[in-house]
Parts: C-alpha cells; sequence; structure tokens
C-alpha cells in the first residue's frame, strides 16, 4: 500500500509572501475614508458610492439627487494632493508625433478604466528631460497603460514594485524605430529596404 506525503491545499498561498501593501510596518495602498451615508455622490467628479465602492458612468445618472451626501471621493483628494502609487515614464525621450500618439492611447486606457472603476485615474502626464513621464493614483493603472503602450507600439516595459508603500514604477522602452501608416497614424514596425 503506497502513502502519500500531506500537502497543503494551496500551494500558492503556501509559497508567496503576504500581498504588497499589507503587514504593520507598511502603509496601506489604498486609503480608507469614512463615508457619511448611502448613497454619496463625489462633489468634483460625479462618482457615486453606493455598496460599499465608488462608480461612474450610467450609475451616477440613475442616483436620484434626493437625499444624497455629498463628499470628495478618494481619487479626487489623491489629484488634488499630488498624492500617487504609480509611475510609467520612458526609457528615453520621443518625438512630438510619438508624444502625441502615446498622449492619445494613454487617455484612452484611463477612460476605459475609469467607467467601472472611477477611482483609477491620471494625476499628472507630462514631458520631462529624460522622456515622459504619467502619475496614476492606483498600481493597477500604470501597470495596464505600460502594457497597453507596449502591446500598442511595441518595446519593452519593465515594472518595480516600492516595498514602502506598495506604489509601482514601470519603465516602458520604446522601439527604436517608428513608421508612420497610410491614415496618418503613427505605428511601430521595421522599416523594409
Amino acid at each position: 500500500m503506497k502513502t502519500r506525503a500531506i500537502r497543503p491545499r494551496s500551494r500558492k498561498n503556501a509559497m508567496h509572501p503576504a500581498p504588497r501593501g499589507a503587514g504593520p510596518e507598511r502603509k496601506p495602498v489604498i486609503k480608507r475614508n469614512p463615508i457619511s451615508g448611502e448613497p454619496t455622490i463625489c462633489e468634483r467628479c460625479g462618482a457615486v458610492y453606493r455598496r460599499k465602492t465608488w462608480r461612474a458612468g450610467e450609475r451616477m445618472q440613475r442616483t436620484s439627487r434626493v437625499g444624497v451626501a455629498w463628499t470628495v471621493c478618494p481619487a479626487c483628494k489623491q489629484i488634488a494632493g499630488g498624492e500617487y502609487f504609480g509611475r510609467v515614464r520612458t526609457g528615453r525621450p520621443l518625438e512630438a508625433a510619438q508624444e502625441d500618439a502615446v498622449r492619445r492611447r494613454v487617455r484612452n486606457v484611463e477612460q476605459h478604466a475609469g467607467y467601472t472603476q472611477p477611482q483609477r485615474r491620471i494625476v499628472r502626464m507630462e514631458r520631462t528631460r529624460s522622456g515622459f513621464e504619467v502619475l496614476t493614483t492606483s498600481q493597477k493603472l500604470a501597470h495596464r497603460i505600460a502594457r497597453e503602450l507596449q502591446k500598442a507600439f511595441g518595446g519593452r516595459a519593465r515594472f518595480t514594485w516600492s516595498g514602502p508603500d506598495g506604489s509601482l514604477e514601470a519603465v516602458w522602452d520604446p522601439p527604436t524605430v517608428w513608421k508612420h501608416s497610410s491614415g496618418g497614424r503613427l505605428t511601430r514596425g521595421k522599416v523594409r529596404p
């Protein structure tokens, strides 16, 4: 008769440490703000807080304005204070047309994420001496932006999570050769002789 060794049910939990931002010595990644009542509407962006979550879009339009509490949502507070948890930067400076294409792609990613998760927003997007930089309110949005830039234009994305506060720094190295497509849009690709 064969005997088997007893193994933990979930190997994933046994092999991986606690998630970043957890633990008594680390700062929480998401700030919890007490909400007075439900539903609550943000004075600045119009996001609606109901059933322990912030939402935008159709839910905001369907919420009656009678008897609601008004406040400023955590994302609007982060933007006003310049606080960020995600940072995406390019490995080198971009030309004007390249920067314009990257800005459009970043805005599209933000709009797509913001429809269902309005707390994921861009704090600041600007040109720097070393390239281009985007600061976001969440690590997930920064990760998504870097991956989308890599998929859309090529190049390589690298990610680094910091220990103390759990923030993410993503570096996107754009491709060395960019070309114009027939539609006037900037795309990636190799130049053929």
